[in-house]
Order: C-alpha cells, then structure tokens, then sequence
C-alpha cells in the first residue's frame, strides 16, 4: 500500500510517499502552481517526479496510490477541491500544525548531524535546505494513525 501525503502552501508543496507502517519511500517539494503536472505524473504509468525529489526514489514503485492525507492549514481548502477532482482512491485530512518542527527531527533521524553540529542544541540546528515534504511525512504519520482509527471503530 502507497500512501501520498500533501502539505500545501501558498508557494510550494511538501509531498511524502510512505508504505503502511510509514516509512518514507520517496517525497520532495513542487511549486503549488504545477500540482497539475504533479498530478498528471501521478497518474502516468511509471511516475517518476524526479525534477522534485529531495529523498528516496519512486523507481519501485508497482502500485497506485491508495490513500492520500492532506494537512489542513491555510491554503489546503482549495488545494484539497483540486485533490477530490483528480484522485481516485480514499482521502482525508489531518492537522497540520506544529509539523515544520516535527520534520526538523525527521530530517535529523535522516541526515545525522556531524560533529559539530550534535554539539549545538537541537533548537539551534539548521537543516541544510527547506522541509515542505518532511512536514508532508509528518502529515502521513499523523494521518496514518487517523486513517487506522477510523478502520478500528468501522469494525
């Protein structure tokens, strides 16, 4: 099962793909006004978004999409209309606040600090380029813990 996570702005958006356990698979940023272009690679037969990745490949990828987790901050109404138009499989949002400090720990867990830098406080790293789409993994591991509520109480 692959999952797409969404976390729209105003000018870029974060995305993640991450299996059912929600290990990232692959995920990167793209200027919110190309979702289009991201959506027609989405739906493409070997989707590769390899102009936007900033971690891990989508050259395995054997399956659709079967769910996607929006964060639902400020620009994500209309972004989130846009997602209902084109996507075929279930959706659902989730809050998105506080995940910018949430992907600076997942960046860390990722790229491990030098040195140096684990000599700082966690507070004063600064990651080496910007986090839209580890926000998006924070996204999926908080809708990921949503979508597997809902199942349990439909049970």
């Amino acid at each position: 099962m692959i999952i797409l996570a969404l976390d729209p702005g105003r000018n870029k958006t974060g995305f993640a793909f991450v299996d059912f356990d929600g290990r990232l698979l692959a995920s990167g940023i793209f200027l919110t006004d190309e979702r289009e272009k991201f959506f027609d690679e989405l739906e493409s037969s070997s989707p590769k978004f390899l102009s936007w990745l900033k971690e891990g490949s989508t050259e395995n990828f054997n399956e659709p999409v079967s769910l996607i987790i929006i964060g639902n901050g400020t620009t994500s109404d209309e972004f989130s209309l846009y997602v209902q138009e084109r996507a075929s499989c279930e959706i659902i949002s989730v809050d998105e606040k506080n995940t910018t400090l949430e992907a600076r720990e997942l960046y860390w867990k990722i790229h491990r600090p030098g040195l140096i830098t684990r000599l700082l406080p966690e507070g004063l790293r600064v990651p080496k380029r910007t986090l839209d789409d580890l926000a998006a993994w924070a996204v999926a591991l908080r809708g990921l813990k949503k979508y597997r509520d809902i199942r349990r109480n439909r049970l």
